[in-house]
């Protein structure tokens, strides 16, 4: 589902939009790279999951996590 557009609300109520630039499991868990429309050239890590039956991200900024991550990742 590379490209998939995920939109959410930032701090300040307005909708943003973010582009899947990569998807990858690593130890059990499922990862989404993405960047945000208006800067491609930033790429943000989510931890993917479902939660009562939805798609959850949560923003991934565990330096150890990230780095093994990075280790696998082809965009990153």
């Amino acid at each position: 589902m590379k490209g998939k557009v995920y939109s959410f609300r930032n701090e300040h109520g307005e909708l943003v939009k973010f582009t899947a630039k990569e998807f990858l499991t690593l130890n059990g868990s499922d990862y989404v790279l993405m960047s945000p429309e208006d800067n491609t050239s930033e790429i943000d890590v989510y931890k993917f999951s479902i939660v009562n039956g939805g798609e959850a991200l949560e923003l991934i900024d565990n330096e150890d996590e990230l780095t093994k991550i990075k280790e696998v990742s082809k965009v990153i």
